[in-house]
């Protein structure tokens, strides 16, 4: 169906029965894109259907649309057609809210949207889970819905370059903001969110108007503006929720921050893969281990056989050229 604390003081796990709640609902998933990325979103989605176990758990996804085109969102919906359980919904934040953000190559403003899931999603839903479109989930979403979010503002895994505030170049100015320099730093491209909380406290805005007022420091968009907004209040789960790709960096489990049971199934069975790095797997040139699962899924979808090509890279450089142009001519203004 289709419709337009002191920081961390549990890890949140599958295996940890304390952080279960029992309350049986739909499984609320929300993510971003641009018509850039609405092939790899359909792509995430594909995969977090295909491994829910109960093929009856309902799902409930919201789309942040910034700006994919009608016949790019039949695609989505004709790829997830299959799956009886699932309704999507569509909506477009205002973009006028996310002007004077800093932006890069690879993080546009609809990397904000995220914030603004309080109110563009309907007011009875407490709970949502966020996921970036460049994963693949392995698991089933159903143990991460069930995780008790508690008073943290949100569930989220600890990020594997930054670990620590002192360490993110996007809060290089920690102590003017008076941040704990040791204060765990996590990724926010998979986030378990209390919608009510953030409903309550405004939080989508308190991080935009952050992210305005620090905007020369900021790299990591939204990533930078929560973990300076939240200040170490957010809960920590089991980083086989969203595995980077740093694992593989690793010689072995000695050299690694995990002990060596959490090495092997961090690295051998995540639940979510994350490639936070570049070049994405859709593009050519990826090393990452798991490029060949992102295209087992894709071909699953209405995008099955498509690869990339050294024609569409130069149509992207030539789109690129173009937009260059069009910024230099917005620059000199009326009198060119």
């Amino acid at each position: 169906m289709t419709k337009q604390m002191e920081p961390n003081q549990a890890t949140f796990s599958p295996e940890n029965p304390t952080s279960i709640s029992t309350q049986s609902q739909p499984i609320v998933l929300v993510c971003a894109a641009d018509e850039n990325y609405a092939m790899p979103m359909t792509v995430m989605v594909y995969s977090a259907l295909s491994n829910l176990k109960n093929n009856q758990q309902k799902l409930l996804l919201y789309i942040l649309d910034g700006g994919i085109w009608p016949a790019t969102q039949q695609k989505v919906v004709n790829s997830l057609r299959q799956f009886k359980q699932l309704e999507i919904n569509w909506t477009q934040p205002e973009p006028a809210l996310f002007q004077d953000l800093s932006v890069t190559r690879y993080l546009t403003r609809t990397a904000y949207y995220r914030l603004l899931m309080p109110q563009v999603l309907p007011s009875h839903l407490n709970k949502a889970i966020y996921l970036d479109c460049d994963m693949i989930v392995q698991g089933d979403l159903t143990g991460l819905w069930q995780m008790d979010l508690g008073e943290h503002y949100v569930l989220a895994v600890l990020d594997d370059n930054q670990p620590l505030v002192s360490m993110a170049v996007g809060l290089s100015n920690y102590r003017e903001l008076g941040l704990n320099p040791n204060q765990k730093y996590f990724n926010s491209g998979l986030l378990v969110v209390n919608l009510k909380k953030w409903r309550v406290e405004n939080i989508g805005m308190k991080v935009i108007e952050y992210s305005k007022r620090n905007r020369e420091y900021i790299r990591d968009a939204d990533q930078d503006g929560l973990n300076a907004v939240f200040a170490g209040n957010w809960g920590e789960l089991d980083p086989r929720w969203n595995q980077m790709p740093r694992i593989y960096t690793y010689e072995s489990w000695q050299d690694s921050p995990y002990d060596q049971t959490q090495y092997e199934l961090l690295k051998n069975n995540p639940l979510i893969i994350h490639y936070t790095n570049a070049p994405k797997p859709w593009r050519s040139g990826c090393q990452h281990p798991a490029t060949g699962l992102f295209y087992a899924y894709l071909d699953q979808t209405a995008w099955s056989g498509w690869r990339d090509t050294w024609w569409r890279g130069v149509a992207r450089k030539a789109q690129k050229d173009v937009g260059k142009v069009k910024r230099g001519l917005h620059r000199l203004g009326p009198w060119c």
